[in-house]
């Protein structure tokens, strides 16, 4: 019941629908009955030698009219049923969509591809059978039995309870599928998890699997989690079929009980043959309804897991940030005594910065010293475990998510593009933006000419993650897109990592481009492109190590001093 309030929670402009479509599906499953009340009429009345051929073609037109009603009622109520189960699929998507913008970009890391696409795509598309038919079939296999059941009573009590002998005892055997059911649902949805994740790992990294002769090893853990699938579920649905043949046996015997005792209270005159084979006929349309219901036990289970499941990401924690806009100044980032943990692994150290205000700040320091995370807190991606960090002379906590994205551009070593049009993926910085604008934002940050020369110019696809073009292309896009964005803030997060040296001087261009009369925070790994920063900050294991300009850590900083002679010798290599 709780799930099935769940349900509803993601169809609420559809609850007039759902109730039409039971009404229909009842509607339809009692007009279903008509040929049997014919069929039973029309022996009665041989039996009693009344009958005629006006009133045989009577009850064959009734029998015929309810089965034609029950056809097309039930197939309208199936219609907009399933207009009702994708209305929830559409919004049980968009709400995860959502909820994956509001947690801590943290979650997302964490989560296997493989587990996102398969809460997306493959959970959600289960839904779609259950949802499409439990509620008006159910409904209605549930129902017509107990009219029936009903009738039975009103012609006779006996006859009535005859007919019902033989499906407890049906349900009592079947319940026998359900023993440890629970806990082998749950395995055999944590296989299915665990092959989504095999797959998707094993497509993605088919590259390098092939570069490094990883063949064998990597599709035999593909395989092994494909098998041990299989075999899971064959094994549980193995030790289930027993049980399910008996007891669907058992339950479709409602005849062997009542005909013979039906036949015995006729011969001893108890009823007469017209209530007889009435409630014989009858008691035929019971177990067809009931097994039908039962075939949806299983649909119960998936529907529960998956609401679940569903259920458990949209429970996590998000990050509580306010509606209104706030009041921002132009004093950039300030941390102090900033502590952040990943996991059980602690990466940053009570540290205390303050960003250079409409100037560079770079952040340098070893690899894991925690560069990287400073540069996704100050982007908002996650919230700090103590200590503050301010922007803008106000807590981030307090600004708005929208509001802090708007002052910030963020690129990174591996931006993202989308497999769309290069136009599209620069105007994702400002979506209202004419061609012009894009067209000039790519000047300045000169991807104007490279993407002249592709055959398609700017209407050429960059392909999935931009796979149809190279890292420094990729990354002069980004930085397009950062342009046209025009954002008082940039964090570029190690941008120029993918740039040959030949390209380095055109990207840095591009960069004191997109910089001009903006605050820049810059984590480098190439200190060349760092040296006349107004700020150098340098990290190691989380802690600030020390910082002031090039020339005073040369004198000051041993670590600064080693980082920078390791970085002169390999430009000399």
């Amino acid at each position: 019941m709780n799930t099935f309030i769940k349900i509803l929670n993601f169809a609420k402009e559809s609850k007039s629908k759902m109730i039409l479509a039971v009404v229909l599906a009842m509607t339809g499953v009692l007009c279903g009955m008509f040929p049997y009340l014919s069929v039973a009429k029309i022996t009665v009345n041989l039996y009693n030698e009344t009958a005629t051929i006006n009133i045989i073609f009577l009850w064959a037109i009734f029998a015929i009219i309810g089965q034609i009603l029950k056809v097309l009622l039930t197939t309208i109520s199936s219609m907009i049923s399933h207009d009702i189960a994708f209305t929830i699929l559409k919004n049980i998507r968009a709400k995860i969509l959502k909820k994956m913008a509001k947690v801590p970009m943290g979650v997302m890391i964490d989560t296997p591809t493989g587990s996102l696409k398969a809460l997306v795509v493959d959970i959600v598309n289960k839904l779609e059978k259950p949802l499409a038919h439990i509620l008006p079939e159910m409904t209605s296999n549930v129902f017509v039995p107990i009219v029936i059941i009903i009738t039975l009573f009103i012609y006779d009590w006996r006859m009535a309870l005859a007919s019902l002998i033989s499906i407890p005892l049906g349900f009592i055997i079947l319940m026998g599928q359900m023993i440890g059911y629970k806990e082998k649902s749950q395995e055999h949805f944590r296989a299915a998890d665990d092959m989504n994740n095999a797959i998707v790992e094993y497509v993605n990294g088919i590259e390098v699997i092939k570069a490094f002769n990883q063949s064998a090893t990597s599709y035999a853990k593909f395989t092994k989690s494909v098998e041990y699938f299989r075999d899971y579920t064959l094994d549980w649905w193995k030790k289930c079929w027993g049980f399910s043949s008996i007891g669907y046996t058992v339950i479709s015997s409602t005849l062997i009980v009542v005909l013979p005792f039906g036949a015995y209270l006729f011969m001893k005159g108890s009823i007469d043959f017209s209530t007889f084979i009435t409630c014989v006929i009858l008691s035929l349309g019971i177990a067809g309804p009931i097994m039908a219901a039962t075939q949806f036990i299983d649909d119960f289970a998936l529907v529960y897991q998956s609401v679940d499941q569903v259920e458990e990401f949209l429970n996590k924690d998000e990050q509580k940030r306010p509606q209104k806009y706030v009041e921002l100044d132009d004093s950039g980032y300030h941390f102090k005594d900033v502590s952040f943990s990943y996991g059980q692994e602690k990466i940053l150290h009570d540290i205390n910065l303050t960003t250079f205000k409409k100037g560079v700040t770079a952040i340098v320091g070893p690899s894991g010293g925690g560069k990287s995370t400073i540069a996704k807190l100050m982007a908002g991606f996650w919230d700090c475990d103590s200590g503050s960090i301010h922007m803008g002379g106000k807590n981030i906590k307090d600004i708005p998510a929208n509001q802090l994205m708007k002052n910030i551009s963020y690129v990174t070593q591996d931006n993202f593009l989308f497999d769309t049009s290069i136009i599209e993926n620069i105007r994702i910085g400002k979506p209202t933006a004419t061609d012009k604008e894009v067209y000039e934002a790519a000047k300045l940050a000169n991807c104007h000419d490279f993407i002249n020369k592709l055959e398609d110019g700017y209407n050429t696809n960059t392909g999935e993650a931009g796979g149809k073009l190279s890292g420094g292309e990729r990354q002069r896009i980004t930085i397009a897109r950062a342009i046209l964005k025009n954002s008082d803030t940039i964090i570029l997060d190690e941008a120029t990592a993918y740039v040959d040296p030949e390209n380095e001087m055109v990207m840095q261009e591009a960069i004191n481009k997109l910089i001009k009369g903006k605050t820049l925070i810059v984590i480098a790994h190439r200190l060349s492109t760092i040296k006349n920063a107004d700020k150098i900050i340098v990290v190691d294991s989380g802690n600030i190590a020390d910082e002031g300009i090039h020339e005073q850590l040369l004198d000051n900083c041993s670590l600064y001093k080693k980082m920078w002679n390791s970085h002169v010798v390999n430009a000399e290599a």
